[in-house]
């Protein structure tokens, strides 16, 4: 069922949810509107999917939940676009729901504590995704924007985070799986290049590489991670800084990520394989960049005797042939001594793909490897090579 809300929600709209099981409510605002969640709806024994969500203008809805809240067969609930100033409240709206299994926070302004951090508690929960797109301007002074999210979920196997690096931070208890992390230097993220990263002053390089250096830290125990590749590029720093201990991450298996064609890029994947001692898939979408030259000193200073022990697959995606690829690959069979199989998808903008699959083909052979039988496969050209 969907409702449509222009203003204040009329209590006899509600009078099957007694029924209930899935419930979509849009509502309409303009930018000084505030909206009371009806008893009824916060209330209903057999509601089980939920979704709230804000729609026409960039400002959130602030919202009235009511005094008593019971949802006791919810599983999956998603917000988007509110601020909830009532800190009370909030925590009763999540601690109302004890079967909650999905929780999806999407552009919304809501704390849990007396300095509106959000804090995630729940025996429950399986899923978590928190999602700024973009920064919609407070309508009250009093409010202030949620700046660390504290995960205390132990069921907890999935987690991912959309978010601009200067807005938030997280701390973690969960024993995670699977972590997701979307990470920009702006807000929105739509104007996101290399260029951009390497204009950046270098004291505000330093506060990002520490800030991500703090996500790493609080997933260590992740087994899959995906990383966006500004996420990426500013995690090249830490090797450098002196008061920041690399976290071991002794569980990743498969690590998919973003790049790229530049030094720092090369860098930050050297140095996440070097603290993940049992990896043993990993996927690369490089991405095109103007910034070409990637030097031949990334590795400089990192500790990369015995890594990639474990590392068996390597999936490299819209490959177009430039010098960092190759580079990357380099590092990679010279390091794997249990590699088997090298996948690589060619860019399909690129004009001879058959050509880039030559070039790499013979420039692969000569390369030094720890692996003494390789198989390098193009799927797009059903190509299959011994390296």
């Amino acid at each position: 069922m969907m409702i449509l809300w222009q203003k204040m929600l009329i209590d006899g709209s509600f009078a099957l949810l007694s029924v209930m099981l899935e419930m979509t409510i849009k509502i309409y605002k303009d930018r000084h509107s505030a909206y009371g969640i009806p008893h009824q709806l916060l209330n209903c024994k057999s509601l089980r999917n939920l979704r709230m969500q804000v729609d026409g203008g960039p400002y959130y809805a602030d919202i009235i939940l009511p005094k008593s809240m019971d949802l006791p067969r919810l599983k999956f609930l998603r917000l988007d676009g509110f601020s909830i100033s009532n800190v009370e409240l909030s925590k009763k709206l999540f601690s109302s729901c004890p079967f909650l299994k999905t929780l999806e926070i999407v552009d919304c302004d809501i704390g849990t504590d007396d300095e509106r951090n959000l804090t995630v508690n729940s025996l429950s929960l399986k899923k978590f995704g928190f999602v700024i797109y973009t920064h919609r301007p407070l309508q009250s002074q009093n409010h202030a924007m949620t700046k660390i999210i504290k995960l205390s979920a132990p069921n907890l196997k999935g987690f991912s985070f959309t978010s601009s690096m200067a807005l938030y931070s997280l701390e973690n208890c969960s024993p995670l799986s699977h972590v997701d992390f979307d990470m920009t230097l702006e807000e929105g993220g739509e104007n996101e290049n290399a260029d951009a990263y390497s204009r950046l002053p270098s004291e505000q390089k330093e506060v990002y590489a520490k800030r991500m250096m703090k996500f790493l830290g609080a997933v260590s125990m992740v087994k899959t991670m995906i990383i966006s590749v500004g996420f990426l590029e500013v995690v090249s720093r830490a090797p450098d800084l002196s008061d920041c201990q690399p976290p071991c991450l002794s569980n990743l298996q498969f690590l998919m990520l973003g790049m790229w064609s530049t030094r720092g890029c090369l860098r930050a994947i050297a140095f996440l394989l070097s603290i993940s001692p049992n990896i043993s898939k990993i996927l690369v979408i490089s991405k095109e960049s103007s910034l070409s030259d990637v030097g031949d000193d990334w590795e400089a200073g990192l500790s990369l005797q015995g890594i990639l022990s474990h590392l068996k697959y390597v999936h490299i995606r819209e490959v177009e042939g430039c010098d960092a690829e190759l580079k990357l690959l380099s590092f990679l069979l010279k390091s794997a001594k249990v590699l088997k199989q090298v996948v690589l998808h060619p860019r399909s903008t690129i004009d001879s793909p058959d050509r880039v699959r030559r070039q790499f083909r013979s420039k692969l052979r000569a390369l030094p490897r720890a692996s003494s039988h390789i198989i390098m496969r193009w799927p797009a050209t059903k190509s299959t090579y011994l390296i």
